[in-house]
């Protein structure tokens, strides 16, 4: 009996040690990137469901691999992560239609330009928010990350002119602004905004 109990009281600490390696915020992350693959923000019955589920899978996949800590990890700030989820959702749309111009326009094939990027804050976190988000959003891939220098090689669909390459790098640094607002840490913030003064050139 005695031993049974040793055993069930093993199994137990093996399970909380196990939920103990679920990080929330990144469980979280995790699920907005499961819902953007999946269409999960489309306005029908079964986006509740695919949240619920991108969630446990993350979970799951943070359990059986657990990861390290993220330090300084995010720092959730509400007013301004609404206002990226409406400017991601709204680059989407802009961008679908853009592309969808481009594919079907008649005349000489669309030529695309890798465009550098290098980002204003030092954290690598945000490096992987703004290339995941960069990622999802039509018409722009990312080619290459340089994490010392914390530069994004893009591949943007339809940037020929240097005016549009310009356009394009202002997109991501937009797109970078906004991720540190609404989930980097005061240190985030803080470079951002030091470096935007500055002009911080890019590559």
């Amino acid at each position: 009996m005695n031993d049974l109990r040793a055993r069930k009281a093993r199994g137990l600490n093996a399970a909380r040690r196990r939920l103990g390696k679920v990080q929330i915020p990144v469980a979280l992350g995790m699920t907005v990137v499961w819902m953007l693959l999946f269409k999960g923000f489309e306005p029908r019955p079964e986006s509740l469901g695919i949240a619920v589920l991108g969630f446990l899978v993350s979970a799951v996949i943070m359990m059986v691999f657990p990861m390290p800590p993220i330090s300084p990890g995010f720092r959730f700030w509400p007013v301004q992560c609404v206002r990226l989820f409406f400017h991601v959702l709204w680059k989407m749309a802009v961008a679908s239609s853009q592309v969808t111009l481009q594919v079907f326009r008649p005349g000489p094939p669309v030529r695309s330009s890798v465009v550098a990027v290098q980002l204003r804050t030092d954290s690598d976190l945000m490096l992987v928010c703004t290339a995941i988000t960069t990622s999802v959003i039509p018409g722009s891939v990312i080619v290459e990350v340089a994490q010392p220098e914390h530069t994004l090689y893009v591949h943007v669909l339809g940037a020929e002119s240097e005016t549009e390459v310009q356009e394009a790098k202002q997109i991501i640094l937009t797109l970078e602004e906004r991720i540190v607002r609404a989930v980097g840490t005061r240190e985030n913030i803080a470079d951002l905004e030091a470096a935007t003064p500055a002009g911080r050139e890019n590559a």
